[in-house]
């Protein structure tokens, strides 16, 4: 303690860290497939009711896994992402599976322009120096956590017609919890005043 009972004032060389925020590079459905994976979130919840459903407002695509990121360099990759070119095209879900060692059930379905934005994506994270999540990129969207082994094994089916996801380009979202649980939110670019 300093004079007078009080703490000594901090000095520059011990400022706090900067804020940093939990962050995943990610496409957000369209409305239409929203509506969509919603309701077969809920069917395929009221089937596996012990599992934990994905809000309806949490559900995208992560195309590269970041984790924490000061808030600057978060700005500055939403900045870059939102530079970038991207041609719109229409995403296929025709299938439901699980990953059973992460208790996770989800709708997805391949596509080699998805592979490619999803390529583009990790590309510019390696140009801005941006650690993420090496692991191969598999195109899925989450439904279900915490599904019992026994009904992950017995999930996977077709899906009959497919949804259709009109893909736009990539955005930076933040993993945010509160009161309500987890949110995921935009962040906004670097120079963005809104």
């Amino acid at each position: 303690m300093g004079p007078r009972g009080r703490a000594p004032a901090a000095s520059p060389d011990h400022a706090s860290p900067p804020s940093t925020i939990r962050c995943f590079v990610a496409l957000q459905p369209d409305e239409g497939a929203l509506q969509w994976l919603d309701r077969l979130a809920g069917e395929q919840h009221a089937r596996c009711p012990a599992a934990r459903r994905t809000r309806r407002e949490n559900l995208h695509l992560t195309l590269a896994f970041i984790g924490a990121l000061e808030a600057d360099r978060a700005r500055e990759v939403a900045a870059r992402l939102a530079a970038e070119a991207c041609m719109p095209f229409d995403w296929s879900l025709d299938a439901v599976g699980a990953f059973g060692g992460a208790r996770v059930l989800w709708a997805g379905g391949a596509s080699p322009q998805l592979d490619a934005l999803a390529a583009q994506a990790r590309r510019l994270l390696d140009e801005l120096d941006v650690r993420y999540d090496r692991k191969p990129f598999v195109a899925h969207v989450t439904l279900l956590r915490n599904v019992p082994r026994d009904a992950a094994r017995h999930a996977a089916h077709r899906l009959e017609p497919p949804i259709v996801w009109h893909a736009l380009a990539p955005v930076l979202l933040e993993s945010r919890t509160d009161s309500n649980g987890v949110r995921y939110l935009p962040v906004a670019p670097q120079g963005d005043n809104a």
